[in-house]
């Protein structure tokens, strides 16, 4: 299987028809028919019936689309890790992060990325409030933001990169409850970083929706410090599953919360278009996307 095949079929797949889609890949109509039967008779099974002016997938190439566009990710990360070693693979990446996000699921990506393009430098910023992540992606202060909330609109583009449960983090020897309410958290204080900060907006939110008041018993502006106060037993946090996941290896009890609340991650970046380490990195958030265990 060749990759421009997988390319020429994604590229009829989206277009909708083979007209169209032999327009925007600038080759003639006969060379992109051939190229689809080649592939048909490999595979062993029709990818397109026709309608009308156009093709629809059958029930095999509605099958092979995400393998398809996983595939030909996979070339270009590969052809990207060459390049890496042939020019030198040099470039700095800046990523603006609140500590919530920069944990997980930024670090992974960051790993990745450096295993393929080791000579490439990544700054990871720390922002006062979502507003700032997005302000300074638009003026190009940074090249990706990481954003929790709803994706912003406007010029920037966005991809989802995760959704975490949030989870109740309390002291050790507090229970062993699988699962919290929040009024329990309340009765040991709340730990919470200041307004405005990614970890402060994710307990707020979830106290709002409980019902409860949004005050905490301990405001601290190192995020990193959340964790050990739960531990020191100075009272109980609300947690994104990644940092929860640390906490319970250090002894902290973490339970599901009841209601339970959830929260989503996107990488954002300027719309008009990303070249160099900054598209390969991007290429390799997507690949990652579609296969997260990859």
């Amino acid at each position: 299987m060749e990759r421009r095949h997988l390319e020429f079929f994604l590229a009829i797949a989206d277009a909708g028809s083979f007209t169209r889609a032999a327009q925007v890949l600038h080759i003639a109509q006969p060379s992109l028919s051939y190229s689809m039967r080649t592939l048909e008779a490999e595979l062993g099974a029709a990818l397109f019936e026709r309608h009308g002016r156009g093709v629809r997938l059958t029930a095999a190439g509605e099958a092979l689309v995400g393998p398809a566009r996983r595939a030909v990710r996979s070339f270009g990360l590969a052809a990207s890790a060459v390049r890496g070693v042939t020019d030198g693979g040099f470039g700095l990446l800046r990523i603006v992060s609140s500590t919530t996000w920069a944990v997980h699921p930024l670090v992974g990506l960051i790993g990745q990325f450096r295993r393929l393009r080791p000579h490439v430098r990544f700054e990871v910023t720390d922002p006062a409030a979502r507003t700032v992540v997005l302000d300074q992606v638009r003026t190009g202060q940074v090249d990706f933001g990481l954003v929790d909330g709803p994706p912003p609109a406007g010029a920037l583009a966005s991809l989802e990169l995760a959704e975490q449960q949030l989870l109740a983090v309390l002291p050790p020897g507090s229970g062993q409850g699988l699962t919290s309410t929040v009024e329990e958290l309340v009765r040991h204080g709340l730990i919470g970083t200041p307004r405005g900060t990614a970890l402060r907006g994710l307990l707020d939110t979830h106290l709002e929706a409980a019902g409860q008041a949004t005050d905490v018993m301990v405001e601290t502006a190192h995020a990193a410090s959340v964790v050990p106060l739960v531990l020191s037993g100075a009272g109980a946090a609300v947690l994104t599953e990644g940092m929860a996941t640390d906490a319970a290896t250090k002894g902290a009890r973490v339970a599901r919360l009841e209601p339970e609340g959830r929260a989503a991650v996107s990488l954002v970046w300027q719309g008009a278009g990303l070249d160099g380490v900054a598209a390969d990195f991007l290429d390799l958030v997507r690949e990652h996307r579609a296969d997260p265990a990859s």
